[in-house]
């Protein structure tokens, strides 16, 4: 497992544009090995492990991408901020606007796999005549510690949209797992199980899906003109000839964003194979179709924030204990900045810091995301009050005179204590006076007390005691 991302990853996930609202980058041949970091970081989750990444099909077919909303181009809406987009032929014609009707790439390749034929005939996708060509496949082995759910969004958008329908050369997306080496998740066998066919979305909230199927245009569509057939799970689509609906997609027409869920069982290992593909008669792949997959709640985001404990002066300065409450702690990397001098003062989760100057302290952490690259930071300031610490404290002089007095006696510092107060007790430690001690001297009268040991202490602003000292009245 790849923990960090690749310069690459990092500025496709921060791309901005104000005016292509939908960005899509294809992957060059030698940007191929990121996609194991992305698909860690933004499509399964830093909770899992994945190996045995495989990737067949045209580099121009697959990439990511990144939609701004903006109504004055998609009044209707798209839904998905960014993920992964998989394409019978060039990511290009994902983007709008949708200024052309038959968009296409053909590579023009053959796929042979008589289990996903097979597949897809048995499901009235295509029929048994129709060749698989430009596949563009996606396949890994991935495995988790514990027990996980993985809720996706998934977008089918395609050119073969409403014209071109047909199961003579319909386009299909699939999502397979299987369980590989053992037998722990009751769900899955050796054998490849689709988990994204029209019966598995999550989020129909009353929309009447009549057939389970795998996506296509054939099996999510409005009424064939062309074959004068009903629609067929029509709640999921969307019309967009001409980007009527949302002109930032390229697509004539795509599904809602489709809600579902893949679970893994502890330590079980499983083989993903995530595949687009083009229904091809008389050897001619014809019109691009795409899909758009994104992780939902992807909860890796920091949300980066710290507190801290009383301020504990000392000989020693002023220490704070601070306590890092930031979510998504696993696998992160922390940088604390005490003095805003920019330099790493300290690495770890919850440190302590003393402060030897009094004033007001910016404090700054830094939060790097191990897994997803994302690194956020927050300041906050701490005021330190002014203290004394033991060199300084060794040069004061402090006196009480006379001593023993009748209960009237003054008191004599060397330094000015503005904020300062004193305190006198009797033996049962029950508190005499408290008065403010403002400036070098201050005149005392208990004369009124009885005869006898008092105690007499000198406190600075933070209640810390500076003097102390016994004194008799006679």
């Amino acid at each position: 497992m790849i923990n960090k991302l690749l310069p690459f990853i990092i500025s496709i996930c921060f791309f901005t544009n104000s005016i292509a609202q939908l960005q899509v980058n294809s992957i060059s041949e030698s940007q191929l090995g990121s996609l194991e970091n992305f698909i860690i970081s933004d499509l399964l989750g830093c909770s899992v492990e994945i190996i045995n990444v495989e990737y067949g099909g045209n580099p121009d077919a697959i990439g990511f991408f990144d939609y701004i909303e903006n109504d004055n181009m998609c009044q209707g809406g798209f839904d998905l901020d960014k993920g992964l987009i998989m394409t019978t032929g060039n990511v290009d014609y994902a983007a709008g606007p949708n200024s052309s009707g038959d968009d296409g790439e053909a590579w023009n390749v053959e796929y042979q796999d008589d289990f996903i034929h097979n597949y897809l005939v048995e499901n009235q996708v295509i029929t048994n005549s129709v060749s698989l060509y430009d596949a563009c496949v996606l396949e890994f082995d991935i495995i988790s510690p514990e027990l996980n759910s993985i809720d996706f969004e998934v977008i089918f958008g395609s050119e073969e949209y409403t014209e071109w329908m047909s199961p003579f050369y319909a386009d299909v997306f699939c999502f397979f797992v299987s369980e590989i080496n053992g037998d722990i998740d009751p769900n899955f066998s050796s054998i490849p199980q689709n988990i994204m066919e029209t019966g598995d979305v999550l989020n129909a909230n009353g929309c009447n899906v009549i057939e389970n199927k795998p996506i296509s245009p054939w099996t999510i569509r409005p009424y064939s003109e062309m074959f004068n057939l009903p629609a067929v799970n029509e709640c999921l689509y969307v019309d967009n000839p001409n980007g009527d609906f949302c002109n930032a997609v390229g697509y004539d027409g795509y599904t809602i964003p489709m809600h579902f869920n893949l679970t893994l069982q502890p330590n079980a290992m499983y083989r993903i194979k995530m595949i687009i593909l083009d229904g091809v008669s008389n050897y001619w792949a014809g019109f691009d179709s795409g899909v758009f997959i994104k992780k939902l709640d992807n909860n890796e985001n920091i949300d980066v924030s710290f507190g801290f404990s009383d301020i504990e002066y000392s000989d020693e300065g002023a220490t704070v204990y601070f306590n890092n409450l930031s979510t998504s702690t696993v696998g992160n990397t922390y940088s604390w900045d005490f003095d805003g001098d920019g330099y790493t003062d300290s690495d770890s989760s919850n440190p302590s810091f003393t402060f030897n100057e009094p004033g007001d302290h910016i404090i700054t952490l830094e939060v790097i995301n191990n897994c997803t690259g994302e690194t956020v930071f927050i300041s906050s300031v701490i005021t330190i009050e002014p203290f004394i610490n033991i060199n300084e404290s060794q040069l004061i002089s402090t006196s009480v005179f006379p001593n023993p007095s009748n209960g009237n006696f003054t008191i004599q510092s060397s330094l000015s204590l503005e904020a300062g107060f004193i305190e006198i007790f009797d033996v049962a430690g029950r508190l005499i006076l408290q008065e403010p001690m403002n400036g070098n001297n201050k005149d005392i009268d208990i004369a009124s007390c009885k005869k006898g040991l008092y105690f007499i202490e000198i406190k600075d602003s933070f209640n810390q005691v500076t003097y102390s000292q016994k004194i008799f009245i006679l």
